[in-house]
């Protein structure tokens, strides 16, 4: 048995119980989830050789309940644009990037995923990033380079490409 500061006892597993029922609320009272089906899908087709696509983009729903696809595409500069723009300094966001390496002999992809907390993003919004980014990564499992940026010149290609090289 458990015996609280109270001073009365009762079952270890009525305290289980309750706090199992506590994280159960928090993730209710937090409400983010992801588009698992569509984030999935994007994810496949970065990863395919034979599909042009290079990037996913995931942002949040404007009522920030979601985090869903924003965009596929094929050339990164259009990632780079969004998060450069003037709602981009708001923005969170999630990308997942193919990159390849090697020469002509032996040409290989990297993945990165990259996390951008836009400058001008609350701090209590800054802080929930880091547990809500653990439920895209149940989706996008794998990748060798984990970037976390707020500064545009930290997710350019080049420097994505050499921090995939280290």
């Amino acid at each position: 048995t458990f015996t609280p500061w109270s001073g009365g006892s009762f079952k270890l597993s009525y305290y289980n119980e309750y706090k199992s029922y506590l994280s159960h609320l928090h993730t209710m009272v937090r409400g983010v989830t992801v588009d698992e089906e569509g984030v999935k899908a994007a994810y496949e087709k970065v990863r395919d050789d034979n599909d042009d696509t290079t990037y996913a983009l995931l942002t949040y729903s404007e009522d920030n309940t979601s985090i869903r696809v924003e965009k596929t595409g094929a050339d990164y500069s259009e990632v780079v644009e969004v998060l450069n723009n003037e709602s981009g300094s708001g923005l969170r966001a999630y990308c997942f990037l193919r990159v390849t390496t090697g020469d002509e002999m032996s040409v290989r992809s990297k993945f990165a995923l990259i996390t951008w907390i836009g400058p001008d993003v609350p701090p209590l919004k800054k802080a929930k990033v880091s547990t809500e980014k653990g439920l895209v990564k149940k989706v996008v499992e794998n990748f060798s380079c984990e970037i976390q940026a707020s500064d545009i010149e930290d997710v350019t290609l080049d420097k994505i490409a050499s921090r995939i090289l280290e």
